[in-house]
């Protein structure tokens, strides 16, 4: 029998923050037992959790991303695939904690900041106020108890809209057993001209992509022929996403496929 191998472990009530190892995967823990990031060590910079795969999926939407900022560092698994199998982009991340910023780079191997990554140690709330402008913003902000309130309010949603490209994409990483789901997913909806949800396969997450510009009916057309592109380029499901987007569909007020 494997056992888990602790690595490191502050237990300070205002920024628990924890990593383990076990089977070859060393994982981050922020503050709860839910597994915030997770990283092979045969291949780091590969994507192990599932709805890191689904946040990926705004490729399927925009063939011309050129920035991506990321609202929430982690261990820094899509910052570290992105920059290695895309770059053609440049990603910003925003983190409010040295110390994660610490143990990503120590114990999750993100690199040191380049001419194609920049890692922002800044609050994000605060931080958008003087935000440039991006082709797609991600928020994976999470504590103990789940997404920090300032976070889900409607100002912040639009002022994250306001700093996206014509053509940007919003990202959002929900729990799926949060209470307030279903009016996070609205709130989402009314500030935007389109979403897909995408379940996880195994459930625990729901990632939320909003549209500034809806995909028109000739992209969505061609998307099962993207998705198939992408997946032999990139080396994920996109099939399995396009499927899990139309399946889940019925839960929203905008249909995306018809």
């Amino acid at each position: 029998m494997l056992r888990k191998l602790n690595l490191f472990r502050n237990s300070r009530i205002d920024s628990e923050v924890e990593v383990s190892e076990s089977r070859g995967v060393r994982s981050l823990y922020l503050g709860s037992r839910t597994v915030q990031s997770s990283m092979s060590l045969v291949h780091p910079n590969d994507l192990i959790l599932d709805y890191t795969k689904a946040m990926m999926s705004f490729m399927l939407f925009h063939a011309r991303v050129r920035s991506v900022a990321c609202i929430g560092l982690g261990g820094g698994s899509i910052p570290k695939f992105i920059r290695k199998m895309l770059p053609e982009i440049d990603i910003y991340v925003i983190e409010n904690s040295q110390q994660v910023i610490n143990v990503a780079r120590q114990y999750f191997f993100l690199p040191e900041d380049d001419d194609r990554l920049s890692v922002i140690y800044s609050d994000g709330m605060t931080w958008i106020d003087s935000a440039g402008e991006y082709d797609v913003i991600m928020l994976d902000a999470f504590d103990g108890s789940g997404v920090p309130a300032g976070f889900t309010e409607d100002e912040f949603i639009q002022k994250i809209k306001n700093h996206l490209t014509q053509q940007g994409i919003y990202i959002q990483n929900l729990w799926s057993n949060d209470p307030k789901l279903k009016s996070r997913i609205k709130q989402i909806e009314a500030s935007f001209d389109q979403i897909a949800l995408i379940p996880t396969p195994k459930g625990g997450n729901i990632v939320a992509l909003a549209f500034c510009k809806e995909p028109t009916a000739a992209h969505m057309a061609s998307i099962t022929k993207l998705s198939r592109e992408l997946k032999q380029s990139l080396g994920l499901d996109f099939d399995d996403m396009v499927q899990r987007m139309r399946s889940f569909q019925s839960s929203q007020a905008k249909k995306l496929f018809t």
